[in-house]
């Protein structure tokens, strides 16, 4: 029996992983069937449906409420397992959690004798290079340190080249050792994945099982809570994107809101906030994820929010 190809793709929240997915599912040869298992951080599945609206969703497995790497660990090797019995897929393409550990997932596939793990590919938000904040963040740094193909995204937002230059170089500098395995261009990606079979893996094995405890790099370090609102509240953006700014601990919000335009797809990162049409939905909804430094931040949300 062949094996699979297994491609992960990671990235911090908000790096526009599901947007890359999508991108990728409309080049994907004619005739072959893809899995995606998306893994979303909050009980409520916005990538998901996002994916679903935009391409086959018979290929679509979502895993919610917790990290695949620790918390739901068990569903994602269930899904795996699914995947594998049907026979029906040629690749299977993994986004795991913006704060997931790709050890773990690499670890998984790694010893599943059906699977055959791809290098694997972390999209990071060129906008983002030089902010501080997230520079230091460990779970930021340890996803681009664990990967083996560097993709930066979001370069349509950059004014010029030499703007580009000047991030990449600065990338380089922070991460010395990941400067030859960099693609400047989100269009590099599709090549990233379907000819990264022909680059060596790392002695046979692309990263090893951590054993030890870093605490740094948890789920239950950041908090997440999903806000629900009725056809009847109608968002004012220009408002929404002042709330967000103004709580620096917010990391990523992301959720279908009905605006005086309509509804749309708002997508808050550390590099921006965009709007999007989307679908009619039965009611907004609006998931945050914030840091941990805060405990008390979620308490009158919903209030500021209204």
């Amino acid at each position: 029996m062949k094996k699979i190809p297994v491609n992960i793709i990671s990235g911090f929240l908000g790096s526009g992983k599901t947007t890359a997915i999508i991108k990728l599912l409309c080049q994907k040869p004619e005739g072959q069937q893809w899995a995606v298992i998306i893994n979303e951080f909050g009980k409520v599945s916005i990538d998901s449906q996002t994916l679903r609206s935009s391409s086959d969703s018979g290929n679509i497995f979502e895993i919610s409420g917790g990290c695949i790497c620790c918390s739901a660990k068990g569903y994602f090797q269930e899904n795996l397992e699914v995947i594998i019995k049907s026979g029906n897929y040629d690749r299977i393409i993994i986004e795991p959690s913006g704060l997931g550990g790709v050890e773990w997932v690499s670890e998984i596939v790694n010893a599943n004798f059906y699977l055959k793990l791809m290098p694997v590919i972390s999209l990071v938000d060129i906008m983002c290079v030089e902010n501080t904040r997230l520079q230091i963040n460990p779970i930021y740094r340890k996803q681009i340190s664990k990967a083996d193909i560097i993709v930066f995204s979001k370069c349509d937002l950059l004014t010029d080249c030499k703007t580009q230059d000047r991030l990449t170089e600065k990338f380089k500098s922070s991460f010395p050792e990941k400067q030859h395995y960099l693609s400047i261009s989100e269009i590099n990606l599709w090549i990233s994945v379907s000819e990264s079979e022909f680059l060596p893996a790392k002695n046979g094995m692309l990263f090893k099982m951590l054993f030890n405890d870093d605490s740094d790099l948890k789920d239950s370090n950041y908090l997440q809570n999903c806000y629900l609102f009725g056809v009847e509240t109608i968002f004012n953006i220009g408002r929404l994107i002042q709330y967000f700014n103004s709580h620096p601990t917010i990391i990523r919000a992301k959720g279908h809101i009905l605006t005086e335009d309509g509804w749309n797809l708002v997508n808050y990162t550390l590099s921006g906030c965009d709007f999007e049409p989307c679908q009619i939905k039965e009611n907004s909804a609006i998931v945050i994820i914030a840091e941990k430094t805060d405990p008390n931040l979620f308490s009158n949300l919903l209030k500021e929010i209204e």
